[in-house]
């Protein structure tokens, strides 16, 4: 018979995925002492810390989630979990295409996501992943064509005069100098 994974209270988990501090977590239990007909999950809603569906996917799906690994893309654990709806997904995969960047990374970069909690998804559902870098590798169709830097494309260049003074040498410098910033 498999190991059963260790199954950790809701808050606990909830902390760890960076969605709450220790010091909501501590407060949500002492309110729970006053008020031991509500759960966990009912007075971090009431406190607005925590959406429904993050509490219901993490009470609910994410168990199941650790004992048998991913089977979609991350983004769509994020969708699952209230931290990012379907219009963010869609976003976030439009601009995957232009910057080449990974979803999560976006999803950080946009402040939909913690780092915190990025980590945590990356460590708990694709440990492969989680010490990957955030950009993507893309074929390159057009290996045999030079590349003209984007620095040299924007900028117009100069017609030289004959007038133009030669440029002076480039005379020794001290690395202490300074005198070139003012």
């Amino acid at each position: 018979m498999p190991a059963q994974p260790e199954t950790r209270p809701l808050g606990e988990i909830l902390r760890r995925a960076g969605l709450l501090s220790q010091a909501q977590l501590d407060v949500v239990l002492q309110d729970q002492k006053w008020q031991p007909d509500l759960r966990i999950g009912d007075i971090l809603e009431l406190r607005g810390w925590v959406n429904r569906d993050a509490i219901e996917f993490f009470a609910e799906q994410w168990p199941k989630l650790a004992a048998q690994g991913r089977e979609h893309p991350i983004g769509y654990y994020f969708q699952q979990a209230g931290l990012l709806d379907a219009q963010q997904v869609n976003a976030l995969l439009s601009e995957q295409q232009q910057a080449g960047l990974r979803i999560g990374a976006l999803a950080v970069l946009h402040g939909w996501l913690s780092q915190e909690t990025l980590d945590w998804f990356l460590r708990s559902l694709a440990p492969e992943e989680s010490a990957a870098s955030a950009f993507i590798k893309r074929k390159q169709a057009n290996r045999g064509n030079h590349h003209v830097s984007h620095a040299t494309q924007e900028q117009p260049t100069q017609p030289k005069t004959v007038a133009d003074p030669p440029a002076e040498a480039p005379t020794e410098t001290n690395p202490d100098d300074v005198s070139w910033v003012g």
